[in-house]
């Protein structure tokens, strides 16, 4: 993190650099975590602020895929393919749960013509790799997905996390890198804040 706020100061221009140059480092840490939170998802062409996809995730987590199950589930009377993922959890960010949580997700990993998946821009996980989840509420027919349209799904390298392609192993093309726990602040502060209704 240390690194992310010296490259912000360093090449920082214009009135807001006074502001942060009078704040001790861990208030500058945050404010550049926020700050790169919402740049970041501007960059990546999100239609999600991080406070929508955050009110909009029943659970948000971090955790590794650990396993991808296929299997049929009951939508409306009718067979749909779905794909059962298991992740061991390191860390809930909204929401608890177990230290090995599953859910199911319409669409295989595999992407045949007319997977219900591909067709919705669901993304793939990968056994083996490491997300932060965004995860909307689980429907009736017990299916959920990331919140976001695939915003909601970021690709974990180290202390980073990047905006996920679609197919769970690569970064989207643009996606810009973010501290981990400038996520975990953001979200945090925005579970602070009171929802207001429209």
């Amino acid at each position: 993190m240390g690194a992310v706020v010296a490259a912000i100061d360093s090449g920082s221009t214009g009135p807001h650099t006074c502001l942060m140059a009078s704040l001790p480092l861990p208030g500058r840490r945050a404010v550049c975590g926020a700050f790169l939170l919402a740049m970041a998802t501007l960059a990546s062409g999100a239609t999600f602020s991080i406070a929508e996809l955050t009110r909009g995730s029943e659970r948000i987590f971090r955790g590794r895929c650990v396993a991808a199950q296929t299997e049929k589930v009951d939508f409306k009377g009718r067979p749909l393919d779905a794909t059962a993922y298991t992740f061991a959890v390191s860390e809930y960010l909204k929401g608890d749960g177990p230290s090995t949580l599953s859910f199911r997700q319409a669409g295989t990993p595999f992407r045949p013509i007319g997977d219900l998946g591909q067709i919705a821009g669901l993304t793939v996980f990968e056994p083996g790799r490491e997300y932060v989840i965004f995860l909307r509420p689980v429907s009736k027919a017990g299916l959920t997905s990331a919140a976001g349209r695939g915003k909601g799904v970021l690709l974990v390298t180290g202390e980073v996390a990047q905006v996920s392609d679609a197919d769970g192993r690569s970064p989207a093309p643009g996606a810009e890198r973010i501290a981990y726990d400038a996520i975990r602040q953001a979200v945090r502060q925005v579970l602070k804040q009171p929802h207001r209704r429209r």
